[in-house]
């Protein structure tokens, strides 16, 4: 076994901190990524989760569910690399561009960080044919798969939307770029649900003004990520067998839908279905607190009692 990387940045040790959090450097092939490890100060609760979020997320975009979760399990979120090369916008596939298959064998590396033993892992968004390909192809290594957020294959106005940016990153325009991520929030939120929600708005609204500050073009920058990948076989064929699995999902998600969800489930052995009531596709911010505790009552086996929640066979 080699050495583990030498850490790129460490947290603050606050006296009230539960848990060590470092960014590391991942080798993999011929580039690094960064990777963020949390370990708790206490004897860990669980195996390490491995947490693989969405196209616009990063390893800093997962603070709440660290300060619920970290205390008690080691928490390994890496900065998979992009699928696409900037600057390369038009060419065909090549050895500069990444696949589901070289993304989950960068997956891989990122939970090597704490050991090559067993792991659970968490995938959100585009991070789920990721998080699914390890399952299928890793059983003996992973201990739980949690999925919230998936379909078998991108809807119409996510299509129009991937495509779209591609044409962006083909020919990138000055910013701001307020409109379009104002169309790719009106995307992945469900603004009418929104009206008489408080969360699910509040949720909007933040990833709103984050994709505003960013001096990059959003739609571009997700199409770059891991966007153009889900028009390939984001669910590969065969299924998942002889690994524990939950499905989650918004009881609003209008962009990965119920039964887009349920559909996924149906090809995992005897997966389990969760709908989170008043929440939509961003439901790991706008219920925080029960996104957490479903996760770790699915982790230790407890029963799946997490308030506003409806647990189903798929």
């Amino acid at each position: 076994m080699t050495a583990a990387p030498p850490a790129l940045a460490t947290a603050p040790a606050f006296a009230d901190t539960p848990f060590t959090a470092d960014d590391r450097p991942v080798a993999w092939r011929n580039r690094d990524f960064p990777c963020r490890v949390l370990r708790p100060h206490a004897a860990p609760a669980s195996v390490p989760l491995l947490v693989l979020g969405g196209g616009l997320q990063d390893r800093r975009s997962w603070a709440r569910l660290e300060r619920r979760l970290g205390h008690r399990h080691p928490l390994v979120i890496p900065d998979l690399p992009p699928a696409r090369t900037p600057g390369r916008a038009g060419d065909r596939p090549g050895r500069d561009h990444l696949g589901w298959d070289d993304l989950t064998d960068a997956a891989l590396h990122a939970a090597d960080q704490t050991g090559p033993g067993p792991f659970a892992v968490l995938g959100v968004s585009s991070g789920y044919p990721v998080a699914y390909r390890l399952a299928q192809r890793h059983p003996e290594r992973l201990t739980h798969l949690l999925l919230f957020g998936a379909a078998p294959r991108p809807g119409p106005r996510l299509r129009t939307l991937i495509h779209e940016g591609l044409a962006r990153e083909a020919a990138p325009g000055p910013g701001p770029h307020r409109e379009a991520a104002g169309r790719l929030v009106d995307l992945l939120t469900n603004p009418r649900a929104g009206a008489d929600r408080l969360m699910i708005r509040a949720a909007a609204r933040m990833l709103r003004n984050q994709l505003t500050a960013s001096p990059q073009d959003p739609l571009a920058r997700y199409v770059a990520d891991r966007g153009q990948l889900l028009l390939d076989d984001p669910l590969p064929a065969g299924g998942v067998t002889g690994v524990r699995t939950l499905v989650g999902v918004g009881a609003h998600d209008s962009v990965t839908t119920v039964e887009d969800n349920r559909a996924v489930a149906a090809t995992i052995e005897h997966a389990t279905l969760a709908v989170m009531r008043d929440a939509d596709h961003l439901l790991h911010m706008e219920r925080d607190a029960d996104f957490a505790d479903l996760i770790s009552r699915f982790l230790h086996r407890r029963p799946l009692t997490t308030p506003g929640t409806l647990v189903t066979r798929p």
